[in-house]
């Protein structure tokens, strides 16, 4: 049967207004919570809503509520067994509960400061490895704990090829895994270790010192971490802390933003740009000499120029990419602002196309030098003093 056209109108209006629509539009943004809202309506509304239920164990899966993420990617499962996109959601979320016994971690003591030896051009910080020290970069665009080449044969850690990474400006380079038996800090151990090797266009000194590796994310996450740029240190407190931490931090004013962990160790969070921009930005710490990164379309969106006649090289993971410089006059995460935030824009690619949601950019070292910028993976917040 036939509908006349304004009926045919009518209807298409209805279906794009759909709360699974409006869910994926929001989730194609980065806008998590509003994807939520509209996801649930979906599911309310329809309970075998493969696709609302995906994207409900989706956001789940992203804000760390692991548990209800497994109940709406095993139900969405159950419709359709055989869809790519839940197969993968479940895959990841097996790999992140089984990674949280990767770790055995002890302390001895409620916290632990860890002097940098370096804050510039990148945190740097002393551990020991299986018994031998080494000089380690505090990056959380990294995986975990990444060691150059030839600390990983002075160690003798043994390393397998593990697939292929983005690195900056969206090249792209082999990975290998491997394992140590422990990595110690003064007053804290972490037993059982998962490493990657460095890929080798990666320069392995910085600001005059040669370092052994990168610690990052997977690894940060097993504490209350603190990335302490003002007093020269990162803090490791047990994850049991974080109410009495928050407190406190309540009390001195601290923003509190809220972030999404994307598998397997991508820090989101929300940000705005010169005011009237605002988008879905990874916080990256280890961009030297960087405080933001935007893509063309947020360079676009912030109505910012990058200066072309300064345009030089620099080198990420993939190999050498050409970088152009711009000045962002404000960019605010949560309550804490920044004004003339330096920036770098890759026009060569775009490191973010492997997310399937809209990314401004990224935030970086600049932008948090004169902070004290602390992760809770329990409540899914950081914490800017």
């Amino acid at each position: 049967m036939n509908l006349a056209p304004w009926l045919l109108a009518a209807a298409l209006t209805a279906q794009s207004s759909s709360p699974l629509a409006s869910g994926d539009s929001a989730f194609a943004r980065g806008d998590f919570d509003g994807a939520f809202r509209e996801y649930s309506a979906a599911v309310a509304a329809s309970p075998e809503d493969f696709d609302a239920l995906l994207g409900l164990g989706t956001i789940d899966l992203y804000r760390g509520d692991l548990a209800a993420a497994r109940a709406y990617i095993a139900k969405a499962l159950q419709i359709n067994p055989t869809d790519a996109r839940a197969q993968r959601r479940m895959r990841a979320l097996r790999e992140l509960q089984g990674k949280a016994g990767d770790f055995d971690v002890s302390m001895n003591q409620g916290e632990t400061d860890i002097p940098f030896v370096a804050t510039d051009p990148l945190p740097m910080v002393r551990a020991t490895i299986d018994g031998k020290d080494g000089l380690f970069l505090i990056d959380t665009g990294a995986p975990g704990v990444e060691l150059t080449a030839a600390a990983a044969a002075r160690l003798g850690v043994e390393m397998h090829e593990a697939g292929e990474g983005v690195f900056a400006g969206g090249m792209k380079a082999q990975v290998f895994a491997g394992r140590v038996g422990s990595i110690e800090f003064p007053g804290a151990l972490i037993r059982g270790v998962p490493v990657g090797e460095l890929p080798s266009a990666m320069p392995t000194e910085l600001g005059g010192r040669s370092y052994d590796g990168v610690i990052g994310t997977k690894l940060l996450c097993q504490f209350l971490a603190t990335l302490d740029y003002r007093d020269g240190k990162l803090v490791l407190r047990p994850r049991s802390d974080a109410e009495r931490f928050e407190a406190a931090a309540r009390a001195r004013n601290a923003a509190f933003v809220p972030m999404w962990l994307v598998p397997d160790h991508f820090i989101f969070a929300r940000a705005t740009v010169n005011g009237t921009f605002d988008g879905l930005f990874s916080i990256d710490t280890g961009g030297a000499g960087i405080g933001i990164a935007l893509t063309k379309a947020s360079l676009a969106a912030a109505n910012i120029t990058p200066d072309e006649s300064k345009a030089s090289s620099g080198f990420g993971g993939g190999g050498e990419v050409r970088v152009v410089p711009f000045n962002a006059a404000t960019v605010s995460l949560g309550s804490f602002n920044r004004t003339d935030v330096s920036g770098l824009f890759t026009p060569s690619g775009d490191p973010y196309g492997r997310f399937p949601f809209a990314v401004a950019g990224a935030l970086s070292h600049e932008f948090f030098r004169t902070s004290a910028l602390t992760f809770d993976f329990s409540a899914m917040k950081l914490i800017i003093e």
